[in-house]
């Protein structure tokens, strides 16, 4: 049983109680309030610092990138289809152990395939500290990765294969969808059985990479139909179609807009967030750019960014945590600090999302004290 004790408590669902106290016991947290009582607990003192739910990333390649080999165990490139595969395979547990997300508060990751497959395999999430496989797997099959991106054309047009262009990507997408609608049943392949249970039956969201305008416009468009929840990964060039973005309720991932500076790259306005935000629209983040990962750090460095660019401290804690959480259909487990919910959290020495001087002083991960 551990206290964690008069802290500034930011729940994850935007609110946020000063000198708070948080009571854990076993893998659960057992009551959040002030004025506490200590007996038979360890207590944390966290005076003076920010506690925070574990931070979710939805859309990482932690633990299948293939360290040190370099090999990556989520990216199958004999073909661009593949909605049938399972992320949890691709799980290296040494890996996961070796990129202590912990370390910058994630604490829960969305294993999920890169950006070379058109339909690339279905997301699994689990926690990021040093556990047994079975405590630290928390849900199998929460959404189909997908992609529009040039990565899948490089990928597969290198081959003198289909799809060689972006009109070849989409073409194949809707043909592919087309043809498992039309097959009977009984007669469905296990790939055309998979995207019925995602595209028709809804037991998944889509996860759907998209970059430059003209990718998440076409996305939009093609989509626009369909009943699936989507969410667009990387969004780079996403302001110009924030009022489509409300209209179908599609959220999105944000890739990391640090490296080689997508801001620039793609004359990205931040502050356009706000807009969908307002509307409601679930808004998450990841460390991941074009579908590999690249650093824990770079995850707090987004947040900063959309703080910077005018977009509301707790909504972007609340994007960190509780939208992800929405995103993967974890949310009863995870997301926020509240009773019942796993006790995932982090002490931070500062407000993370207004400072880079803040940093994690204790983290906690299925009740476990990791440091």
């Amino acid at each position: 049983m551990y206290l964690i004790k008069n802290g500034t408590v930011h729940i994850g669902n935007g609110e946020v109680i000063e000198n708070c106290d948080v009571l854990t016991e076993g893998k659960l947290i057992r009551k959040v309030g002030c004025h506490l009582p200590e007996e038979g607990a360890e207590v944390i003192d966290a005076t003076g610092c920010h506690v925070f739910p574990g931070f979710i990333d939805p859309v990482s390649s932690i633990g299948a990138m293939g360290i040190p080999s370099r090999y990556p165990d989520n990216n199958e490139r004999t073909d661009p289809v593949v909605p049938e595969m399972n992320l949890r395979y691709s799980i290296d547990p040494d890996e996961v152990n070796a990129q202590e997300f912990y370390k910058s508060g994630i604490t829960t990751v969305g294993l999920s395939a890169a950006s070379n497959n058109l339909m690339g395999g279905q997301i699994a999430v689990c926690k990021t500290a040093p556990q047994r496989m079975g405590e630290r797997l928390v849900k199998e099959h929460a959404g189909l990765k997908c992609s529009v991106t040039s990565s899948v054309k490089s990928t597969f047009g290198s081959k003198d294969q289909l799809p060689m262009t972006r009109m070849g990507a989409f073409h194949l997408f809707q043909e592919t969808l087309r043809a498992a609608r039309a097959e009977e049943a009984e007669k469905r392949t296990t790939k055309q059985k998979a995207i019925i249970e995602v595209f028709d039956e809804l037991k998944m969201p889509v996860f759907c990479a998209a970059q430059s305008k003209g990718e998440i416009d076409g996305l939009l468009h093609m989509m626009k139909d369909e009943k699936v929840q989507m969410y667009i990964v990387d969004a780079f060039d996403f302001a110009g179609s924030v009022e489509e973005l409300k209209k179908q309720n599609v959220g999105l991932v944000i890739g990391n807009v640090n490296n080689c500076s997508q801001i620039a790259k793609y004359g990205m306005d931040l502050s356009k967030v706000v807009d969908l935000v307002e509307n409601g629209n679930l808004i998450a983040f990841t460390n991941t750019n074009g579908g590999y990962s690249e650093g824990r750090e770079v995850f707090l460095w987004t947040a900063i960014e959309l703080y910077r660019a005018g977009v509301a401290a707790e909504d972007i804690v609340k994007m960190m945590c509780l939208h992800p959480a929405q995103m993967l259909g974890i949310e009863d487990r995870v997301g926020t600090l509240e009773e019942g919910k796993e006790a995932d959290l982090s002490v931070f020495t500062g407000h993370p999302v207004t400072t880079y001087a803040a940093s994690v002083a204790h983290s906690m991960v299925n009740g476990e004290v990791l440091f």
